[in-house]
C-alpha cells in the first residue's frame, strides 16, 4: 500500500494494518477516509522558528585597498534557508503557505525551500 497523493510519511508509518489495529491513522482508501480528512485529526501544529539568512564576511584593510586603486573588498559567505526548528512532520511548514490563496495552510506535499550556499565579493572603487 502506497498512500494516495502527496500526504505526509506520518499518515502512511502511523495507518491502520491488520497488524496494527491500534493505528491513529484509517487505512488508505478506506470508506470513511473523507470524514477523517474533513474533522480535526488532520489538523498538525504548524508554528515554527526558522533563520532565513547567515552571512559571514570580511573586508580587506583599506590600507591594502589604497595600493590597488580600489575602495573596498570584501568577501562573504551566506546560508539561506539552511535552519528550521519545528515539530511539524511535514517537509516544511512554510511550504504550504507558498500555494494559491485558497490553499493557504494546507500542506498538499509542496517541495520545501530549498537551501541555499552564496559566494560573493563585493568591491567598490
Amino acid at each position: 500500500d502506497r498512500p494516495m497523493g502527496n500526504k505526509l510519511a506520518v499518515y502512511y508509518e502511523n495507518r491502520w494494518t491488520p497488524g496494527k489495529t491500534d493505528a491513529i491513522y484509517p487505512r488508505p482508501g478506506c470508506n470513511d477516509e473523507d470524514k477523517f480528512w474533513m474533522s480535526n485529526a488532520a489538523i498538525f501544529d504548524g508554528s515554527y522558528f526558522k533563520i532565513k539568512q547567515i552571512q559571514l564576511g570580511y573586508s580587506l584593510p583599506a590600507k591594502w585597498m589604497n595600493k590597488i586603486a580600489v575602495g573596498s573588498l570584501r568577501f562573504y559567505v551566506s546560508l539561506d534557508d539552511w535552519f528550521c526548528f519545528t515539530k511539524y512532520p511535514g517537509m516544511d511548514p512554510e511550504a504550504a503557505s507558498y500555494q494559491a490563496t485558497s490553499g493557504m495552510g494546507l500542506d498538499k506535499g509542496a517541495y520545501p525551500m530549498s537551501k541555499k550556499t552564496m559566494f560573493g565579493l563585493n568591491i567598490t572603487f
